[in-house]
């Protein structure tokens, strides 16, 4: 088929999630002609409908992903697919990485070192945190690295937390209010959370930060444009393979477009980061354009987590509140070894907001209960349900990993994405260690009961890794690839660690660091 060309942009903008939406809006701010392709449909904040069935219409939405191994299903309920991708129903935890985190391999002889460190990314936290707009209590956090102020304070304490807390109290464990990029209060013309408790179908009133009321208003003024029901499919070369000359990419309709750009930032979720440039592969990159180093699709990760769940006897009220923690405890988070044969920092994450039924609700925290006793427990757990995460860090290695699936296709018949995750028996043993310190916590509280979930993933990472080796790793610490020059990743594909952290506030500070580096060397990158 024969591609019809469209006008060349400067730059072009793979993905228009959290990395990709603010990379826009920045190189638009600084006189870029920007053009963003999203694959799939437009979203309007009046779209958002707050209900179990709209928070899984505006998921994952295109080609199925393959997954193989013990710490998978994360992909579907984690990726997005339309304006904002998974930006539209995160939870809007706001945490930095720890200093020992950007160097594991350093401190620890596990994992591997960034190429930059805590000092060199601060600068970028903290202009992310008034950028997006986040809600905490800095003075009561005794764990964030050092940083300024949070630009509003935190949420309340609801009643799920308090009595959460007082299991951290009587074990002498430090908790406090957990940062979220939510408004507390009026910000930047954006209203305060009515604490209901439904943010993972989007929130429609703009409290919790996403592209659709910060970063595409404000791309969009500085004249970048946005293209829907784009699905791109190559990244283009010259003959060279050193400079990237644009993308092809579907319509709607199916008809092939070739888009010409100076500088391509490939912006899409962690697993379609390395399937496109697999995809890209070509004279010049054979194994997959700008994977000289063989590490595209290597040394994936996530989150290994579990949930603890309890039964309170004084009221909770677990239907109130944010779906993003209310309480966080990260003591001994820095302990990456708290024992012989166990690795990895954890954090406690409580207070979530949970609803009767669907994946987060009490209903399914208990599937083994039915019949009448179902029925007395629904009665209980609607007043008295309490939850927290315990999520811990996952060690990259190079066998866990993203790669072409060719027996599962998409629409055109390219090869869709398969996904090998197996949680490393030292992260399993340090998962094991937090999930029975998250029982001790939830007893100590007082519960009724107290059970927990099997484990899960939570959050994709890797794949991409950044690092100073071209041999080693994809890109440079400011995403732009080793091998072609103008070719940049955005996004937490470019994390060479998980941490124990949720990922949003430290890939939208890097995507801000990308965004100044292109446009201080504009006039070498645009050649």
């Amino acid at each position: 088929m024969r591609a019809e060309v469209d006008d060349p942009v400067e730059v072009l903008v793979v993905g228009s999630g959290f990395a990709g939406s603010t990379i826009a809006a920045e190189l638009a701010g600084s006189g870029f002609s920007v053009l963003t392709l999203e694959a799939g449909p437009e979203r309007r904040l009046d779209d958002m409908i707050s209900s179990q069935i709209w928070s899984r219409r505006i998921r994952w939405g295109g080609p199925p992903v393959v997954e193989d191994g013990d710490l998978v299903s994360a992909t579907n309920f984690g990726m997005g697919w339309g304006t904002g991708g998974a930006a539209l129903h995160w939870y809007a935890n706001w945490y930095r990485f720890h200093e020992s985190d950007f160097k594991t391999q350093t401190l620890f002889g596990k994992g591997l070192d960034w190429p930059i460190e805590y000092a060199d990314l601060r600068p970028y936290y903290d202009r992310a945190q008034v950028y997006v707009g986040v809600s905490g209590d800095l003075a009561k956090d005794p764990w964030s690295p050092e940083a300024e102020a949070y630009p509003m304070p935190a949420l309340p304490e609801l009643p799920q937390s308090r009595a959460i807390r007082k299991g951290f109290d009587a074990l002498e464990m430090r908790s406090s209010p957990n940062p979220v990029a939510i408004n507390s209060q009026t910000y930047q013309r954006r209203q305060a959370c009515i604490l209901d408790g439904w943010c993972d179908a989007g929130c429609p009133i703009g409290a919790l930060a996403n592209p659709l009321v910060l970063q595409w208003p404000k791309a969009l003024r500085a004249g970048a444009r946005l293209k829907h029901n784009a699905y791109v499919t190559k990244v283009t070369t010259d003959a060279s393979g050193r400079r990237a000359t644009g993308v092809e990419y579907r319509d709607s309709g199916g008809s092939l477009h070739a888009q010409p750009a100076d500088i391509v930032v490939v912006a899409c979720h962690t697993i379609w980061n390395s399937r496109l440039l697999l995809l890209s592969a070509n004279g010049a990159h054979p194994d997959g354009l700008a994977n000289g180093s063989g590490m595209v699709g290597r040394q994936f990760m996530s989150h290994p987590f579990v949930t603890i769940y309890g039964l309170f006897d004084e009221p909770t009220y677990p239907y109130l509140g944010i779906l993003g923690a209310n309480i966080l405890s990260q003591e001994g988070y820095d302990e990456k070894v708290p024992k012989p044969g166990a690795f990895g920092s954890r954090s406690f994450q409580g207070g979530q907001a949970a609803k009767p039924n669907d994946l987060l609700g009490w209903a399914l925290a208990r599937p083994n209960v039915y019949g009448q006793a179902l029925d007395d427990y629904l009665r209980t757990a609607s007043q008295h349900f309490g939850s927290m995460t315990v999520l811990c860090e996952e060690t990259p290695v190079f066998e866990n990993r993203i790669e072409l699936d060719a027996k599962t296709t998409d629409a055109f018949g390219l090869p869709t994405a398969k996904v090998v995750n197996n949680i490393p028996k030292e992260n399993a043993a340090r998962l094991k260690l937090a999930k029975d310190e998250g029982l001790k916590i939830f007893r100590a509280a007082g519960t009724s009961d107290v059970w927990v979930s099997r484990m899960n993933p939570q959050h994709l990472l890797g794949g991409t890794a950044m690092g100073d080796n071209p041999d080693r790793s994809v890109t440079n610490s400011y995403g732009q690839t080793h091998q072609v020059d103008n070719l940049f990743l955005a996004g937490a594909s470019l994390f060479p660690t998980s941490a124990a952290v949720n990922p949003t506030a430290t890939l939208t500070s890097l995507a801000l660091r990308s965004a100044d580096y292109i446009r201080d060397n504009r006039a070498a990158l645009l050649r």
